[in-house]
């Protein structure tokens, strides 16, 4: 069994506010490229260690919400680097879907 190398299993990005954090994960499939978030939230336990949760209390659900839109953004912006560089990529493609539809 061979194992991946450590980058593909980190998030391609992360925002963060106070203890609440939103991870934004990319994982390719056969129809491309998929985003995916996750939302945590770290506290410390009563033995004083850090841990994180999917929990989020009623005080931060501003928070959570505003990092869910930064994500978005995110994403959004991640998608359009993508688009512009397949055009770069193949400028030939494109001339060739323009001329089919001329046909």
């Amino acid at each position: 069994m061979s194992e991946q190398p450590k980058e593909q299993n980190r998030p391609i990005d992360k925002h963060r506010d106070g203890a609440i954090e939103v991870a934004i994960w990319r994982r390719e499939t056969e129809k491309g490229f998929v985003f995916n978030t996750e939302r945590t939230r770290s506290y410390l336990d009563q033995d004083g260690n850090w841990q994180k949760t999917n929990v989020i209390p009623e005080r931060d659900l501003l928070k959570a919400a505003r990092l869910d839109e930064k994500a978005y953004e995110t994403i959004q912006n991640l998608r359009e680097r993508e688009r512009d560089e397949a055009q770069t990529r193949s400028p030939s493609r494109k001339r060739q879907r323009s001329q089919d539809y001329d046909r």
